[in-house]
């Protein structure tokens, strides 16, 4: 039996993307056979798949939440998967470590010594990830930034990225093209959750001038996520008057779970132009 140990700095499990890809990916694995150490934060629901064990760094809750995006917490969080990371490694012999985020830099920095084959799973460009949430315009540390996860890609052993626009930017760099793949994120089970709280009565989506009913006649897409800035949801809006231009009887229907991330205000329904656009909360 193969065994692996998969580094995922983040909350695990939370109701977010990157959480979403990082189970199933896991559980995949697990059901191929793999045993898996599985280490991440200390924030988060622990998950049931067999063949998994769960270890957690310390939890430092008066920290505050992790919040999605690099920060000053989730730097001083990495530090302890560092240093966990360590001790398993000389604790235990893996076939192979697979990476998620920025456990990648980590796994790089300890390749050299404990010689193992590594999996980077590259949800994100990170360098990207340090604009796009502002955290830093400094070129220098951009510059390095990019340096490194060039250095990762190329010392990696596979590559697995999750959008066609990141495949294409991933193949820019690496020569050996073959170790990587592309696996677009997608939810095929329910999560198991090894404590779920119970589920609260799902409330029917009130639509302002339809008693509750979703329009007739109308052809639907679909918006599933969070309402993130990060998500684009107003370039989506502004689009979507596009459409309607040309397609009059489009509908633009925005569902979202509502989590801590997202501000409470937004659980309002509120409608965008003439029921072009609606958003209800789907689920506490």
């Amino acid at each position: 039996m193969k065994k692996a140990l998969v580094i995922a700095p983040q909350p695990f499990f939370s109701p977010r993307g990157t959480p979403f890809s990082v189970y199933y990916r896991t559980s995949v694995m697990a059901r191929q056979g793999v045993a898996i150490d599985f280490l991440t934060y200390g924030e988060g629901q622990d998950v049931d798949i067999d063949g998994v064990r769960i270890i957690r760094i310390p939890r430092f809750a008066s920290l505050g939440n992790v919040k999605i995006g690099p920060s000053p917490l989730k730097l001083f969080l990495d530090i302890f998967i560092l240093l966990w990371a360590v001790r398993l490694l000389r604790q235990n012999r893996y076939d192979f470590v697979h990476a998620h985020e920025e456990a990648v830099f980590i796994c790089r920095l300890l390749k050299p010594l404990f010689k193992f084959r590594m999996i980077y799973d590259m949800h994100s460009s990170l360098p990207q990830q340090l604009t796009n949430f502002q955290f830093s315009r400094s070129r220098t540390l951009l510059r390095s930034f990019e340096w490194l996860e060039n250095s990762c890609l190329r010392a990696a052993e596979a590559v697995v990225t999750i959008c066609p626009e990141l495949y294409d930017y991933v193949n820019g760099i690496i020569e050996d093209k073959q170790k990587h793949i592309l696996i677009e994120n997608c939810l095929f089970d329910e999560v198991k959750l090894k404590n779920p709280a119970p589920e609260a009565a799902t409330a029917t989506p009130s639509i302002p001038g339809t008693a509750g009913e979703l329009p007739v006649g109308k052809r639907f897409v679909v918006y599933t996520g969070t309402l993130e800035a990060y998500q684009g949801i107003d370039i989506l809006v502004e689009a979507f008057k596009h459409v309607v231009a040309e397609v009059p009887d489009a509908f633009l229907l925005r569902q979202f779970c509502r989590h801590r991330s997202v501000p409470h205000d937004l659980s309002v329904v509120a409608a965008q132009g003439d029921q072009v656009s609606l958003e209800f909360v789907l689920a506490a």
